[in-house]
């Protein structure tokens, strides 16, 4: 879908603003990420047809204001067995930007697990490491190590620093005032992830960014850990993935 989040935001909030219930769709060449250019189609599924005339100018003016001058085309529903809205239904995308956003990061998060996975088999017959051995570590056996790391770390930042919120965001207002460890603890409330666990990754990661080469015992500690608990990491992504499959 070729729209930013900026966009995004200011169609469902005008939209939000005009009418009073129902929903918007993208539809048309916007749909596709392959092509490029073409007008912003819009189709509004909608009971609130009161002055709707009035109501269709209204929110293309206030939302021109808000990305500035594009060409907007808007559908409003009047009869679902015309073409152009049994096509806007079928292919379009409901527009909805908590739930896009949290597409979004699900799908990051599917990218940095396939990276992780493949990341792990590559370090495999390294692991479990021993202090000597780390001191003995080939260039290309380092580099497939700090990839490891690298493709873990994505993945944990990630979930702990946008799907949580967005999760959490479904029970609590006001997400952005609640301490990190206020959110972990709603999560394990509804049994999307283990405080402890999560803790425990967060611990193993901080250790790696506070070991040195010249301390070698503790370095290849962490590193063992770190690769032990990958599983731990991909379970929570997954448990969140069934939660807000389960939520649709």
């Amino acid at each position: 879908m070729r729209l930013t989040q900026k966009q995004i935001k200011a169609i469902t909030t005008t939209f939000k603003e005009i009418f009073k219930e129902g929903e918007i769709y993208l539809f048309g060449s916007r749909v596709d990420d392959s092509l490029k250019g073409g007008d912003i189609d819009l189709y509004i599924d909608t009971k609130d047809l009161d002055d709707i005339f009035d109501k269709k100018i209204d929110f293309l003016v206030s939302l021109k204001r808000k990305i500035g001058e594009q060409k907007i085309d808007v559908v409003i529903s009047r009869d679902k067995n015309r073409p152009i809205e049994q096509e806007a239904i079928k292919k379009g995308v409901i527009l909805d930007s908590k739930k896009l956003r949290v597409e979004k990061y699900l799908n990051e998060c599917k990218k940095h697990k396939l990276r992780v996975e493949k990341s792990y088999t590559k370090v495999g017959a390294i692991f479990p490491i021993t202090s000597i051995r780390y001191e003995n570590l080939s260039d290309d056996e380092i580099e497939a190590i700090d990839q490891y790391l690298f493709r873990f770390a994505k993945l944990q930042d990630t979930i702990g620093q946008k799907l949580f919120k967005m999760v959490v965001s479904e029970y609590i207002e006001n997400i952005d005032q609640l301490a990190f460890l206020d959110i972990l603890n709603n999560l394990e409330k509804i049994g999307v992830v283990d405080s402890a666990i999560w803790s425990k990754l967060r611990d193993i990661r901080n250790s790696i960014s506070h070991q040195y080469d010249d301390e070698p015992a503790e370095m290849a500690e962490a590193l063992n850990s770190i690769f032990a608990y990958k599983d731990e990491l991909l379970k929570v992504f997954e448990n969140i993935e069934k939660f807000y499959k389960a939520k649709q």
